[in-house]
């Protein structure tokens, strides 16, 4: 089935979803997955395969679950999510391919484009940025920081790598260890409706440049 459109009543739950325990959220488990994960599921298959990309998409590793794994998490961490979770990725292994993403919460929607970094895709990253195609990904990210409030995120450490210098004028990106760059907007009345994979396609689209880029020289 395509994409219908999300339950406002069930993503407003979203909000609440940190406070809850085990018993309130078996409760109403099967309200969340009518109204928030198979509709999440439906519109990332809908919006990846409108995107010019060769993406993945799967029921089983596209829609993350609600609920954390508390061994890998802080102490004190809530047990459920605040928000859906959706990936597309274009390569064999999610975990080292780029990737594109949609954030919903109660309030707004995320879209992000990133890849996660091995030591060799670190080294395949230094090298692209810091040579002529790093240009390519600074006007594409210029462009984006003109048009809209993004968020470069990822752990970068102190020291750009050899052979590159501290003078390097793509140096903040050369000491990055992982990136993602991603911005929010406000969620539109349409998230009722069809008409929401229209929207989140025309904002994932602002972020095929990058990916695109990322796929051209970390694959």
């Amino acid at each position: 089935m395509g994409f219908t459109g999300f339950d406002p009543a069930t993503v407003a739950l979203l909000a609440e979803l940190p406070d809850w325990d085990v018993d309130r959220y078996s409760a109403r488990k099967a309200e969340l997955a009518a109204g928030v994960t198979k509709p999440g599921l439906a519109l990332i298959e809908e919006v990846a395969g409108r995107l010019d990309a060769d993406l993945t998409v799967t029921s089983r590793s596209s829609v993350s679950p609600l609920h954390r794994d508390l061994r890998f998490a802080p102490t004190g961490s809530p047990r459920y999510k605040d928000h859906l979770l959706l990936t597309a990725w274009e390569g064999a292994d999610k975990r080292t391919a780029p990737t594109l993403w949609i954030r919903i919460d109660s309030n707004r929607a995320g879209f992000a484009s990133g890849i996660g970094f091995t030591p060799e895709i670190r080294e395949r990253w230094c090298t692209a940025v810091g040579g002529d195609a790093g240009a390519d990904l600074r006007t594409v990210l210029d462009w984006l920081a003109a048009t809209r409030e993004i968020d470069i995120a990822g752990d970068e450490v102190k020291r750009v790598p050899a052979p590159f210098d501290d003078q390097h004028s793509r140096a903040d990106l050369l000491r990055k260890t992982g990136f993602q760059i991603r911005f929010t907007e406000h969620l539109p009345e349409t998230i009722t409706d069809p008409s929401f994979a229209d929207w989140c396609t025309n904002h994932l689209e602002s972020l095929l440049p990058v990916h695109r880029w990322l796929t051209d020289h970390l694959t």
